[in-house]
């Protein structure tokens, strides 16, 4: 069983609409046959390039009635792909807007996979101030036989979040990102990436933004940790076959996710003897 992944790298603004504008002109000029199509974090609209979170708050949408996620609805039924689209989503209490994943299927049908848990408040950037933390992992779906989840950028760098999607059962993990520039930025951001994919035996798939402020270097690895395939940097638009049987050859060798059963298994306690309870 395989799945062709479609990759976008692009710069994207601040307007949805026209944010969905190059994103259809780059499918149009370069769409070949992906079964799924995965866009960057901050696709919809960059925060980043906003002043206040209240503007952030005047753009957020709800996935049903989403004008942003209507039109790329359009597009999915036009070249009968799925489209997993980085969205800001506007949040019950008209608070600060989630960081989302939305599945949109070429029936039209729209499905929240994932809000982003660990907001990058790091390297000098506060994303807390714009989005509210997400509550919950994943949902794990089936896509072409591949048992697929979702993470968002920052979230690379939080290697429990992919050991328990391993143990979940994923086969692949998709991540929307906005890899921001800076000292060995780049460098970072392929050896987590690898890491994550050779220790829990699984695909790893990044769709980064290019810019001014972002790397790019969307990639392809395989579950032993290679690097199979790179968009390098600028706008571009690439496709890859990732397939269910490389994860078990991978697992058959290197058994990491089944031999880690045993620490869930142990009671964690500190020099003292003393169980550790907030782990």
């Amino acid at each position: 069983m395989s799945l062709t992944i479609g990759l976008v790298q692009a710069d994207y603004g601040i307007d949805p609409l026209n944010n969905y504008e190059k994103t259809k002109r780059i499918l149009r000029e370069s769409y070949g046959e992906a079964d799924l199509i995965i866009l960057p974090e901050y696709s919809m609209s960059d925060p980043l390039q906003l002043a206040k979170p209240e503007e952030v708050i005047k753009i957020a949408e709800y996935i049903e009635d989403s004008t942003y996620l209507s039109k790329l609805s359009e597009l999915a039924a036009e070249i009968s792909a799925s489209i997993l689209a980085h969205f800001i989503e506007k949040a019950p209490s008209e608070g600060k807007p989630l960081s989302s994943s939305v599945m949109i299927h070429p029936s039209g049908r729209f499905e929240k996979l994932y809000s982003k848990i660990h907001l990058f408040d790091a390297y000098g950037y506060k994303e807390s101030l714009f989005f509210e933390r997400g509550k919950s992992v994943s949902k794990s779906i089936v896509i072409r036989g591949l048992t697929t989840t979702v993470a968002i950028c920052f979230d690379v760098r939080f290697p429990e979040l992919f050991r328990l999607y391993a143990r979940m059962g994923s086969e692949l993990v998709i991540v929307h990102s906005g890899w921001v520039k800076g000292s060995i930025k780049e460098e970072s951001l392929e050896f987590l990436v690898r890491s994550r994919a050779h220790e829990n035996t699984l695909w790893m798939v990044v769709a980064n933004k290019w810019g001014e402020r972002y790397v790019g270097r969307s990639m392809v690895v395989d579950p032993f940790g290679v690097k199979v395939f790179e968009l390098s940097i600028g706008e571009s638009y690439g496709e890859y076959i990732v397939n269910k049987s490389r994860v078990y050859d991978a697992r058959k060798i290197l058994p990491t996710v089944e031999l880690s059963k045993a620490l869930w298994k142990v009671e964690l306690v500190d020099s003292n003897g003393i169980a550790l309870q907030n782990l």
